[in-house]
Order: C-alpha cells, then structure tokens, then sequence
C-alpha cells in the first residue's frame, strides 16, 4: 500500500466522510425539533393551566343556589 490512497479508498473515505456529516446534521435537526416540541408542551400545559384557572374562578364568582347547587 504506500503513502497515496488508491481510487477505490479514496471514494470510500470520501463517503465516509459525507455520512458522518449527514448523521451530524440529523443529530443537530433532531436536537432543534425536540427544543422546539418541549417549548411547544410547556406553552400548551400553561395555557391549560390558566384556563382551568379562569373556570375554578369563574365558578368561585358564581351565586350558589339555595339548594346548594343540586
């Protein structure tokens, strides 16, 4: 073998320098979506959390009935 690479090394290096790249970027993508969806999930579960609030309070506001609501 000697000091210069042959056609068929090259190329093979070459591809396996282009999938480590390829799996570098998934890895950064994939990390993005998920910063994105967790975001995304906590912004859901404080909206909930707050319009569950507004019902417990609006049902705290209302006049109860004078046969307790029955």
């Amino acid at each position: 073998m000697g000091l210069t690479m042959g056609h068929g090394e090259d190329a093979r290096a070459e591809e396996l320098h282009n999938l480590r790249v390829a799996l570098a970027t998934f890895a950064l993508q994939l990390d993005a979506f998920e910063m994105r969806a967790s975001r995304a999930l906590l912004a859901a579960g404080r909206e909930a959390s707050m319009a569950h609030a507004r019902m417990a309070a609006t049902r705290a506001n209302r006049p109860q009935d004078s046969d307790g609501g029955k």
